[in-house]
């Protein structure tokens, strides 16, 4: 979730515009692992030997909370958005257990979740670093379930970033999702400066993609190869972006980290963004981002 003060740019939207309608949804949906996931406690990985796990969290129980710091404020976009430790909780759901990060209110006040690792990482001279995470947008009306698009002012979000004199440090947008009743707009993005509280990249480095309901994993892969960094993007293992110095003269890719990684459900959006009209909200009884699990893994180059 981007924390900036420079003007949102919306996402172009072309294709064709498909209107959902309230229905009940198979959760029992197909996913995309990494294969190391199957056995994420251990220490390294079958499938690339040369990745090392750093960080798992798969939201089995409760002491999951140990590994996060659960806000307790207003978004910074949005200050119709609050934030509460009690928010964030354990569920089961599709037969897996998962982070459950909730949004509901009504009028000029909304509830939801948002989670900071207490974990961080930067991978030094010829190291990288792979960020992922297996995450269903949804919806509930009443007992029936609706599909994430039919929501409108949902703003769910899965990055990394230092927030202490943001963005001189830099944030990495994984996976930003945006509601509007028949469509959603998804994008990847990167945010930079020099100066605390000041952007200089505005939404030069942003990168929409599509994505269907259900089941997706999102990856941040972040290299640093003989001095040369790079960050690239995916979802279910295909490429969005990869970013470098050369797509923005103001972007230093050198200068970010080390990052923690947040996973965030915000709701509306200030005024000054243009992102939404906080009268048109509706996320029925209840939107959901949930989270079957996060990992960070590490290799030598």
């Amino acid at each position: 979730m981007n924390i900036k003060n420079a003007f949102f740019t919306m996402l172009a939207i072309t294709g064709i515009t498909i209107i959902f309608v309230a229905c009940k949804i198979d959760n029992q949906q197909p996913d995309v692992k990494h294969p190391d996931v199957l056995a994420a406690n251990t220490t390294s990985i079958q499938a690339v030997s040369a990745w090392t796990r750093q960080f798992t969290d798969d939201f089995t129980n409760t002491s999951s909370f140990n590994n996060w710091t659960r806000a307790s404020r207003a978004d910074y976009n949005s200050s119709i958005c609050n934030y509460q430790t009690s928010n964030p909780t354990i569920g089961s759901y599709d037969s897996r257990s998962v982070l459950v990060l909730t949004a509901s209110g009504s009028g000029s006040y909304y509830t939801s979740g948002h989670v900071k690792s207490n974990y961080s990482f930067k991978p030094a001279n010829n190291e990288e670093y792979r960020v992922s995470a297996q995450i269903k947008l949804i919806a509930m009306n009443g007992s029936t379930y609706m599909d994430f698009t039919q929501t409108y002012g949902a703003w769910p979000a899965f990055w990394t970033v230092q927030e202490s004199a943001w963005p001189t440090k830099g944030e990495i947008d994984i996976m930003e999702a945006y509601s509007y009743s028949t469509y959603a707009k998804y994008a990847s993005n990167l945010f930079y400066g020099t100066t605390s509280g000041a952007n200089q990249l505005g939404n030069t480095c942003e990168k929409p993609f599509s994505a269907t309901s259900g089941w997706h994993m999102y990856d941040e892969y972040w290299k640093n190869e003989n001095g040369v960094v790079t960050v690239t993007t995916k979802l279910d293992d295909v490429t969005i972006y990869t970013y470098t110095n050369a797509i923005n003269g103001n972007l230093q890719l050198q200068n970010f980290g080390p990052h923690h990684i947040v996973l965030n459900l915000n709701v509306g959006s200030n005024s000054n963004l243009g992102i939404f009209n906080n009268s048109n909200i509706n996320l029925y009884s209840k939107t959901m981002m949930w989270i079957d699990y996060v990992t960070v893994d590490k290799r030598t180059l």
